[in-house]
């Protein structure tokens, strides 16, 4: 009886196999019209103002990635983004700094607008929590409307 449901189930599964391997591959298209004219952006693409670069630099605004930290020495965390439209957008920044143990972060958040066909960099003060020394990995973000979902930039720096 064992066998006789075994030997069952082994040929019912190999007919369900088979019927699926002699199959053909149907691909259907439908034609929907031009796409130029639909009010719509693609999510997964970037916005009008990507993020090109993030750096921790100077107050000239000179990129490091290996600092010597004296005390009273300032650094800024600076980011660089393109306007890419034909207008003048605001867009929001967030800075997202991650120390060493990756357990400790800072995050600031700021809003700022950009001209038409521009490129600006937005810096602002390092917090005094890198005299800590380390590595640190910076991870700049530019966000809202018609911004994408996946505009950001990282990058690290060794502060001793």
């Amino acid at each position: 009886m064992k066998r006789l449901i075994l030997c069952l189930v082994l040929v019912f599964g190999f007919a369900q196999f088979n019927y699926l391997g002699a199959q053909d591959v149907q691909v259907e298209q439908l034609y929907l019209g031009s796409i130029t004219d639909i009010p719509g952006i693609v999510a997964s693409a970037q916005g009008a103002v990507p993020a090109l670069g993030v750096h921790i630099g100077d107050p000239v605004g000179t990129p490091s990635y290996l600092i010597k930290y004296p005390p009273g020495k300032k650094w800024y965390m600076g980011i660089i983004v393109c306007n890419m439209s034909s207008s003048t957008i605001s867009y929001q920044l967030e800075y997202d700094l991650r120390y060493a143990d990756g357990a400790s972060y800072y995050v600031k958040r700021i809003s700022q607008s950009i001209p038409a066909s521009c490129l600006q960099t937005t810096s602002i003060p390092l917090p005094s929590s890198v005299a800590k020394r380390g590595l640190f990995t910076l991870t700049g973000r530019v966000y809202g409307t018609g911004m994408g979902n996946d505009n950001k930039v990282t990058a690290q720096v060794l502060v001793y």
